[in-house]
């Protein structure tokens, strides 16, 4: 198969996957599903998701739909991307190279929504953005604990980084070292 039908088969399904976690993050950190945003990712999701709900239902504000939903994109985006390679199709791989996608997409999704929160705060602190304001509410549940362990110094606030440096570490230590990438073509 060409690579330019793999390179778009495959962004699509990740952009799809990236969809779901964002629903599911959004809706395990409560934030406002009234925001244009938010709307718009609900309204994508839901033809999919509604029928998953009914086999795996939310629990308090996680909703398993969503996260199985990315992950199983995920596991169809390994599939394509290995098939259309040519290497030989294992399940168990497949498996732990989807979940090693989904969960550090979830810590990526924090890592961007810290730095967009930080740089907005710099650039322009007062102003109404949709998406400014997705950020802070991704960012916030986890700068919160940061900031009760180091209080701002003479007006900086170091938590960003204390947290940033801590996903970064599970994005590389944890999820690396538990899931090892099983086709290194996809990771790679």
């Amino acid at each position: 198969m060409g690579e330019p039908l793999t390179f778009v088969v495959t962004l699509v399904l990740k952009v799809a996957a990236l969809l779901f976690l964002l629903r599911f993050i959004l809706q395990a950190v409560h934030a406002s599903f009234y925001n244009p945003v938010s709307e718009g990712i609900v309204r994508f999701t839901n033809p999919v998701l509604d029928p998953v709900r009914k086999v795996l239902r939310p629990y308090r504000n996680l909703d398993f739909a969503s996260f199985a939903t990315a992950w199983v994109v995920h596991m169809l985006a390994v599939t394509f991307h290995i098939w259309s390679f040519g290497l030989p199709i294992e399940i168990f791989a497949i498996l732990t190279d989807g979940l090693r996608t989904t969960l550090s997409l979830v810590v990526g999704i924090f890592l961007v929504a810290i730095l967009v929160s930080i740089i907005m705060s710099w650039i322009a602190p007062q102003v109404y953005s949709p998406a400014a304001i997705i950020a802070r509410e991704l960012a916030e549940p986890l700068l919160a604990p940061a900031r009760r362990i180091l209080p701002p110094l003479g007006g900086i606030d170091l938590s960003p980084m204390i947290t940033i440096v801590v996903l970064m570490l599970i994005q590389s230590y944890a999820i690396g070292g538990v899931l090892p990438c099983q086709y290194q073509s996809w990771c790679g």
